[in-house]
């Protein structure tokens, strides 16, 4: 009887213990005003989640939301390169979700990632996988999911993944609150979550109309590979334990004009 008691306790410990580790609490987070000319690219990055060292910041306007997502950790990077990230917006003042999949990782995609070896800087292999994968993106919301044109920009949707200055993988998005059926001031908490794509559990297999080995374009980013040591994106098994999921869950407090609440 001890003895299966002991067994039953572990098991139970056991259960306990990959439940955390697959729960995410959520986190506070204070937005900042996007100031005239100050925009996203000079957004301060305060916050940093431990478990994928993924740094965030988050600012707004009237009219905007603004992402940017930045790391240098190669299994992080190989995570989001060959998995993508689902980014899930949920305004304060309703029910609705609306979700953003950037980079779309499609199966061709994951064909030409396996055999790619990045440990080069100015990586050709890289560059044009970044360019590729700036130019479509995956949005949902009431009306069910669809691919959307982020070349021509018709829906005041933004997202861009590069290699910054520091070689840092640094992703920043930008998301009209018309998209979100909201405005800032309506909405003042807009809950967001941060998931690579394997993580979600929603499966893989995507197929936009763009692949990793066609041409070059989008926004055009120069830029190199990651330096000394560089990451072989086609190595390790779907459970390598060393592999890192992203999945963050903010609160997020929008910003007001404070001119604007001044003035009042």
């Amino acid at each position: 009887m001890n003895s299966t008691m002991k067994i039953l306790s572990v098991l139970v410990l056991t259960a306990l213990v990959l439940a955390g580790c697959n729960s995410s609490k959520t986190i506070p987070y204070e937005s900042k005003w996007n100031a005239p000319f100050t925009y996203v690219d000079q957004g301060k990055l305060d916050g940093l989640d431990q478990q994928s060292r993924l740094r965030y910041g988050v600012i707004n306007d009237e009219q905007y939301v603004y992402i940017t997502l930045k790391t240098r950790d190669p299994l992080t990077v190989k995570q989001i390169l060959t998995s993508g990230m689902r980014v899930t917006f949920s305004p304060g003042n309703q029910r609705d979700d609306y979700s953003l999949v950037f980079p779309v990782v499609t199966r061709d995609d994951k064909k030409a990632l396996q055999k790619m070896q990045i440990d080069l800087p100015n990586s050709l292999s890289l560059n044009r996988m970044l360019e590729a994968f700036n130019k479509e993106a995956l949005w949902k919301d009431r009306q069910g999911e669809r691919f959307v044109n982020l070349v021509d920009n018709q829906t005041g949707i933004r997202a861009h993944i590069a290699l910054d200055e520091n070689q840092e993988l640094t992703e920043q998005l930008s998301i009209p609150f018309e998209r979100l059926n909201a405005t800032a001031r309506q909405a003042e908490v807009l809950d967001v979550a941060i998931k690579t794509e394997g993580s979600s559990g929603l499966g893989s297999g995507i197929s936009p109309n763009i692949s990793v080995g066609m041409g070059s374009g989008g926004f055009g980013y120069g830029g190199g590979g990651f330096g000394g040591g560089g990451i072989s994106i086609g190595s390790g098994g779907r459970n390598n334990p060393n592999d890192r999921s992203v999945n963050l869950r903010l609160q997020v407090r929008l910003a007001k004009d404070s001119f604007k609440e001044d003035l009042r």
